[in-house]
């Protein structure tokens, strides 16, 4: 199961600019805050490296694809090429954050359980060639999307 509103996860561009009167070349890159490898990683940058010409911008995207209910940070760089880093127009650097989450499903009906906890649909005696339908409620408490699968357990 992926941890995150849609599978790919979610993407965020940023803008970067080239105020200067000729052309620069810009490393990207996302990196853990911490070197546990427990935690694991879930960003990643596109493209890794830029040439954006005088006083024109290009867009970075960066993703994050959880795999685990959990809190996620890192740091983005951006490093202009031959530029000095003791400047502020020579690297950029700010910190990434994000949380994976997992779909919560409620059943509010059928209301009866059995005894292990599962929910159970209680039929009343039916005529041969004739229907009888209970409703099945399901509702999604989380902050994600949720899809559910049925599979019948019969009691014979």
């Amino acid at each position: 199961m992926v941890a995150s509103k849609n599978p790919e996860g979610t993407r965020e561009r940023f803008k970067i600019i080239n105020p200067n009167k000729i052309p620069c070349t810009v490393k990207f890159a996302v990196k853990p805050r911490s070197q546990s490898k427990s935690e694991g990683f879930a960003f990643d940058v596109q493209p890794e490296g830029l040439t954006i010409d005088p006083h024109k911008h290009k867009y970075v995207t960066v993703g994050f694809n959880p795999t685990a209910m959990m809190q996620y940070s890192g740091v983005f760089e951006a490093i202009v090429e031959n530029g000095d880093l003791e400047d502020p127009t020579g690297k950029l650097c700010f910190e990434l954050r994000g949380e994976g989450t997992l779909p919560t499903l409620q059943v509010e009906k059928p209301d009866q359980l059995e005894v292990d906890g599962t929910p159970m649909l209680k039929f009343k005696k039916t005529r041969i060639g004739k229907d009888c339908i209970l409703p099945i409620l399901l509702k999604n408490e989380g902050q994600v999307a949720a899809t559910a699968r049925f599979d019948a357990i019969t009691n014979e």
